[in-house]
């Protein structure tokens, strides 16, 4: 079984393979689908078609009979590391395919609904190249982290004012990173992967025709990420691969949303969130090991523990939107979110950034008969960080600074049956 859904999420990763680089409420995507992207991710208590999968799952009961969605987001990136005593290096130019589809469906004329669904959860990374490593040699920062979702979901109507959805996650990441390879005992990392498995629980309660309220729960998805080499440099000797590296301690956290809509006529939606994140039980001390040497190695190099110390901190996000139904045929959307970055000053690491805190979205819906077209754009302005901790081996990037900002395109095809 774990095979089979390994090689299904497999597929669909490398369909929007290089994930990377994409982290934006930490690790979190701030929405899923163009429609809750272009409300500032603020969609707990707003009907959500097959998104519902992604988001809240007891939005699966405002469902039509049956609704298809396929869609995408592509991401651009911008990022400069600036070290101390060097210049300021950008990284490479990246643009991010991230793949979403959903099926939902009414059973009958019950109070049941279902759908299934397939999308890029979060992720982050760099690729730095011609950076000076810490001998003064031209070098390479890079890494990857992508996490794709399976997700079947049920939800039930409770009452007519009250929904309740269960979602089960069928994950699966990966992880790579190069650091500072041309040094010596510099690394590179690569295939380290992990199934993983999740749920989340969803409600939502329609005051009246105007007020709604809604809240879930996910729990931490726990990685062991295994089936890696480690390419370790030892200078003249050459380089070394560990056959058998894994990464340990590292957790897609726990999350608690809530969320309020308020329609104060009806062509206008408003939509208030607030979420906590707890990357603090999440992100500490994440430890690469790497034993199984292909060749031989001085004594006491035999077995490699590689721990990136990155305490994390957790995470308030705060998202509003709002949206207008010009006619049938158009509806338009703008919205704001701030998370708050997570990454503590004296552990930044520039391999794994996760800093940028504003975003402002914008977007529509195009309706024409039973197709929806909707569109979104997010932009997530610049922030600058700069680690002061003290340097010592476990905190090698000290003095380092690093700025970000990107920019998002979602986009998304609905079919109601």
């Amino acid at each position: 079984m774990r095979r089979m859904l390994g090689a299904i999420l497999t597929a669909l990763l490398v369909l929007g393979a290089p994930l990377g680089a994409w982290a934006t409420n930490g690790m979190n995507m701030i929405g899923t689908g163009a429609v809750s992207m272009g409300m500032g991710g603020a969609d707990v208590a707003v009907p959500a078609g097959c998104t519902a999968i992604a988001g809240n799952p007891a939005q699966l009961a405002t469902t039509c009979n049956q609704v298809v969605s396929v869609g995408g987001t592509f991401l651009n990136p911008q990022m400069e590391v600036t070290m101390p005593g060097q210049s300021g290096v950008d990284n490479e130019f990246q643009l991010f395919p991230l793949p979403f589809a959903g099926y939902a469906q009414r059973i009958g004329t019950s109070r049941w609904s279902w759908g299934v669904g397939i999308f890029a959860q979060g992720g982050m990374g760099v690729d730095f190249n011609n950076v000076k490593n810490f001998m003064g040699q031209d070098d390479s920062l890079y890494s990857e982290v992508a996490f794709l979702r399976l997700a079947p979901s049920v939800a039930y109507n409770v009452t007519d004012k009250l929904t309740m959805g269960i979602t089960a996650f069928a994950g699966y990441a990966t992880v790579d990173y190069n650091f500072f390879p041309n040094m010596v005992g510099g690394q590179k990392v690569s295939g380290l992967s992990s199934f993983t498995l999740a749920g989340r629980f969803g409600l939502n309660y329609q005051i009246n025709d105007q007020w709604a309220v809604g809240a879930t729960y996910t729990s931490e998805s726990s990685m062991d990420l295994d089936d890696g080499d480690m390419r370790v440099n030892f200078g003249p000797a050459g380089d070394v691969t560990y056959q058998n590296a894994k990464m340990d301690n590292f957790t897609w956290p726990q999350q608690v949303e809530a969320g309020v809509s308020f329609r104060p006529t009806p062509k206008w939606l408003l939509a208030f969130d607030v979420s906590w994140v707890n990357w603090a039980s999440a992100i500490q001390t994440v430890t690469v090991t790497a034993s199984n040497p292909n060749a031989p190695v001085p004594p006491g190099y035999e077995n490699l523990t590689v721990p990136f110390i990155m305490n994390w901190e957790d995470q308030w996000v705060f998202a509003l939107g709002a949206q207008y139904e010009i006619n049938d045929s158009w509806t338009v959307r703008a919205g704001y979110n701030y998370g708050q970055n997570p990454v503590p000053d004296d552990t930044l690491n520039p391999l794994f950034p996760a800093i940028v805190e504003h975003h402002i979205t914008a977007g529509f819906t195009y309706t024409y008969h039973d197709w929806d077209f909707d569109f979104a754009f997010v932009h997530a302005f610049n922030n600058d960080q700069t680690n002061d901790g003290a340097p010592s081996p476990t905190n090698p990037f000290a003095g380092t600074e690093v700025s970000m900002y990107q920019d998002t395109a979602s986009f998304m095809i609905s079919y109601r049956f």
